[in-house]
C-alpha cells in the first residue's frame, strides 16, 4: 500500500518521536473524489514511547501520507510533480518564512498564521518522481471538512475570512518591509491557469460550461457566460497580468474550496467550533488576494446565504487583514484599503465565472458521478473520448442550476458582471 521509501520515512519518524516498540496500521486517507492529485494513506503508529522525562508510555501517533498517483499516466495528466513540487515548497521554504516573520515581530499564535499542519517528512526527487509528504493527521484532534455539497455555516464561513487574511497579512508586510527577502516568493507563478485549466481540463471545462448555460434560466445571464465561454483562456490570462496583480500581490492558497479547510470542534459533538487548519497547498502562487476570497465565497456559499452575509464576510476579512498587517509593523491604510478590496473583486470577477463550473460540479458531484481517475486518465493519454464526471441525476443537476443561477445573479447585482 505504502512504496517502501515511503516506510523508511514512517520508521525514521518513529525514531525520531522515542517510539522504541511499535506497529503500523494502515487504512485509506480520503474518499473517492475528495483528492484529485494525490494518494492519502493515514498511518497509526501504536507502541511504546519514551518522554522527555524518561518514563515509557504507550501512546498512539497520528499521520497522514500523501503521494502521487502511482499510476503513471494520472500522474502526467495531472501534473503531479508540477504539484508536489509546490507543496513542498510552501511546507518547507515559505511557510516557515512567514512563521520566522511573525516571530520576530513578537506575534504569538493567537494572532499569527500557523494554521497549517505540523509536517515530519517533506522530500522530493523529481529524477525518480517519488515525492513524499507525511504529516500530522488532524482528525483525531476533532478536525473534519465541512461537507462539501452543503453551504458552510455561518461561524465557519466567518473563520476562514479571518485566517485567510491572516495569511495574507504576512505577504503584505513582508512585501512592505522586506521586499528582498520577499522578492523570491514572488516568482511563484500560478499553475491552475496556466498548467490545469490549459491542460488537464481543457476538454472537460467547456463541457461544463456549456451545462452552465443549458440551466441558466435568465437570457441575459446566459449570453454573459456564452460570451465568457468563447475567450475563458485569454481572459484568464489577463487576470494574472494585470498592473494591480503587483501592486497588491500575495502569496495566496490557491485552491480554496471546502476540502481544504479543516475545522476543529472542542469535541466530537461539534457544537463549539475552536479552529482551522487550511491544508494542500499544492497550487499556491502569487496574485491578488482577491482570488481566494472570489474562489472561496462564490464556490462555497450560495445565493440566499450571500444575500444575508456577503458584506459582512469582506468586512470581516478586511477588518482581520488590517489588525495584522497592524501588528506586524506595516499602515494598513497605506497597502490596502477596503476601496482596494471591492475595486479587485469587480476587477478580477472573472475567475468566479472561471471556477464556478469546475468546482460547484465538484461539490455537487456524488461519489458515483466522478470516473476512476486511473482509468480517466489513461483514457486521456490514448486520445480516447472520456468524461470525468458523468452525467449527474436530476436532483444533482438541479442543485447545480441551483448554484449557478444563484452565482450570476449576484455577480451581476454587486456590478462585477455586466449584462452585454
Amino acid at each position: 500500500m505504502l512504496p517502501d521509501y515511503v516506510k523508511n520515512c514512517i520508521h525514521k519518524i518513529a525514531k525520531s518521536e522515542g517510539f522504541t516498540d511499535y506497529s503500523i496500521q494502515l487504512k485509506a486517507g480520503s474518499s473517492h473524489g475528495d483528492n484529485f492529485l494525490g494518494i492519502m494513506i493515514a498511518v497509526t503508529l501504536s507502541g511504546t514511547r519514551r518522554q522527555q522525562n524518561g518514563v515509557i508510555r504507550s501512546e498512539e501517533l497520528h499521520l497522514l501520507c500523501k503521494t502521487p498517483p502511482t499510476n503513471e499516466a494520472r500522474q502526467k495528466h495531472f501534473h503531479a510533480s508540477v504539484a508536489f513540487s509546490r507543496e513542498i515548497y510552501m511546507y518547507t521554504k515559505l511557510l516557515p518564512a512567514f512563521v520566522q516573520f511573525q516571530r520576530e515581530k513578537g506575534l504569538n499564535d493567537i494572532d499569527a498564521f500557523v494554521s497549517f499542519p505540523k509536517v515530519f517528512v517533506c522530500e522530493m526527487n523529481e529524477e525518480t518522481g517519488s515525492f513524499t509528504l507525511i504529516m500530522e493527521d488532524l482528525r483525531p484532534k476533532h478536525f473534519e471538512m465541512w461537507p462539501k455539497n452543503k453551504t458552510v455555516a455561518l461561524d465557519h464561513e466567518l473563520l476562514v475570512m479571518r485566517e485567510l487574511a491572516k495569511f495574507h497579512a504576512v505577504s503584505f508586510a513582508m512585501k512592505d518591509q522586506c521586499p528582498n527577502k520577499f522578492r523570491e516568493f514572488k516568482q511563484l507563478k500560478d499553475t491552475f491557469v496556466n498548467v490545469f485549466i490549459k491542460d488537464t481540463l481543457i476538454t472537460l471545462l467547456p463541457n461544463l460550461i456549456e451545462n452552465a448555460i443549458d440551466l441558466l434560466e435568465k437570457p441575459d445571464h446566459k449570453k454573459i457566460m456564452q460570451n465568457f465561454r468563447k475567450n475563458y483562456l485569454e481572459r484568464a490570462d489577463k487576470l494574472k497580468t494585470d498592473p494591480y496583480c503587483d501592486e497588491f500581490g500575495v502569496i495566496t492558497h490557491g485552491d480554496c474550496w471546502n476540502n481544504n479547510f479543516m475545522f476543529q470542534y472542542t469535541d466530537e459533538t461539534k457544537k463549539q467550533l475552536k479552529s482551522i487548519c487550511l491544508v494542500d497547498w499544492q497550487l499556491s502562487h502569487y496574485s491578488p488576494p482577491v482570488i481566494d476570497l472570489l474562489y472561496n465565497i462564490f464556490t462555497g456559499t450560495d445565493h440566499e446565504f450571500r444575500a444575508q452575509h456577503y458584506e459582512t464576510l469582506l468586512k470581516t476579512y478586511h477588518t482581520s487583514l488590517s489588525d495584522t498587517i497592524r501588528k506586524l509593523g506595516s499602515d494598513p491604510d497605506k497597502l490596502y484599503t477596503y476601496d482596494d478590496l471591492i475595486m479587485q473583486m469587480k476587477k478580477f470577477s472573472d475567475y468566479a465565472l472561471l471556477l464556478a463550473p469546475l468546482i460547484i460540479s465538484i461539490r455537487v458531484a456524488k461519489a458515483k458521478d466522478i470516473s476512476n481517475l486511473d482509468e480517466y486518465a489513461e483514457h486521456c493519454e490514448r486520445n480516447e473520448s472520456v468524461e470525468m464526471l458523468g452525467k449527474f441525476d436530476d436532483d444533482t443537476q438541479a442543485e447545480f442550476s441551483r448554484l449557478m443561477n444563484g452565482l450570476l445573479t449576484d455577480l451581476v447585482d454587486y456590478g462585477y458582471v455586466k449584462c452585454e
